[in-house]
């Protein structure tokens, strides 16, 4: 079984089919529930991910993605310590430092993003959904 975070845009993939990569992130969702892998996220990915699709959609709508999102995978423990890594990381974006302390500290095995390069220097590897499914044979 893998631990896989989701980042951000991954999560709108998922709620949002017009988005590019949507297929990928709905496939790799459903290995999380059913098919043996753990989908985490961070509370900051979802207040995020709320925050643009409230803009895009509307509250209600906005609130009910969460709502669904939040049942399909596991909300990781976030705090002081997280907040403290990726301050000390030298990440160029505190976002971005922040998903990587998550993962870290949290034992995530891959770091789901359609930004990969933006965690390069994480002990976790990032990949794309599309280069997850290729790894694990689907």
């Amino acid at each position: 079984m893998s631990r896989l975070l989701f980042d951000t845009n991954v999560l709108l993939d998922l709620v949002d089919e017009r988005r590019p990569q949507s297929r990928e992130a709905v496939l790799v969702v459903e290995r999380c529930n059913g098919g043996g892998d753990m989908g985490l996220v961070t509370p900051m990915s979802l207040k995020d991910a709320y925050y643009v699709l409230g803009k895009a959609y509307g509250e209600s709508i906005a609130r009910r993605c969460i709502d669904l999102l939040a049942g399909l995978l596991v909300v990781a423990p976030f705090g002081a310590e997280e907040c403290d890594l990726a301050l000390r990381s030298g990440e160029p974006d505190f976002e971005d430092g922040l998903i990587r302390a998550c993962a870290e500290l949290n034992g995530v095995d891959v770091i789901l993003s359609r930004d990969i390069r933006a965690f390069a220097g994480s002990r976790v590897p990032a990949m794309t959904c599309a280069e997850y499914l290729e790894k694990v044979g689907e």
